[in-house]
């Protein structure tokens, strides 16, 4: 059996550049995705971070490979990059996909997350669940418990956020959650943006 390289950013950058991720790679070389990050944070220069890896440094739990097929963890993934970027760069697909799953929370519901949760509908690979919000939760959309470790900027992330994704406007809008927040009806003659070339 070869030996690996050792984890550099060299190495990083080398198995981005082939299309992995930072979780792919993490688990390429049996560390966690933190570590990763910190060596790109660490010795990356003033390469600035994206929206997903900030994200993910304020991340509050430790999950491993097999709870990110959950669409619970790619909606708060999803959620963290929202808060971050107001929804700029964001496509209509998470957009969408974020919308339902404020709306879902906006329902009175938090995520728990727990990795003794047993797989169950919708959550394949168990893990996370929803759970009626109680005051302890403090505003947050997430429950704290042992598994969960949240930092300042966290408590700021993880809230529902005031302002609406618009997906079919690939833009955000403002309206609260919980309040019948509706989108318009989409007119195409409003959003036209002159000759449209197929």
């Amino acid at each position: 059996m070869k030996d690996r390289p050792a984890l550099t950013l060299a190495v990083i950058e080398g198995l981005k550049a082939q299309g992995l991720n930072q979780s792919q790679i993490a688990e390429l070389f049996g560390v966690t995705r933190q570590a990763v990050s910190w060596h790109v944070k660490t010795y990356g220069g003033d390469k600035p971070l994206t929206a997903r890896q900030r994200g993910l440094e304020v991340w509050p739990w430790i999950t491993d490979s097999r709870f990110r097929v959950n669409a619970v963890f790619q909606r708060l993934r999803d959620h963290a990059e929202y808060m971050l970027t107001n929804g700029e760069g964001l496509d209509y697909l998470k957009l969408s996909r974020l919308k339902g799953f404020y709306e879902k929370l906006g329902k009175g519901l938090v995520v728990e997350f727990d990795p003794g949760i047993p797989p169950h509908d919708g959550v394949a690979a168990g893990g996370f669940a929803y759970r009626e919000r109680l005051e302890s939760d403090e505003g947050l959309m997430i429950r704290v418990n042992q598994h969960t470790h949240l930092s300042d900027e966290g408590r700021k992330i993880w809230r529902l956020p005031d302002v609406l994704p618009d997906p079919l406007a690939g833009k955000v809008r403002a309206g609260k959650i919980g309040e019948g927040f509706s989108l318009v009806p989409f007119d195409p003659e409003a959003a036209s943006c002159g000759d449209s070339k197929a």
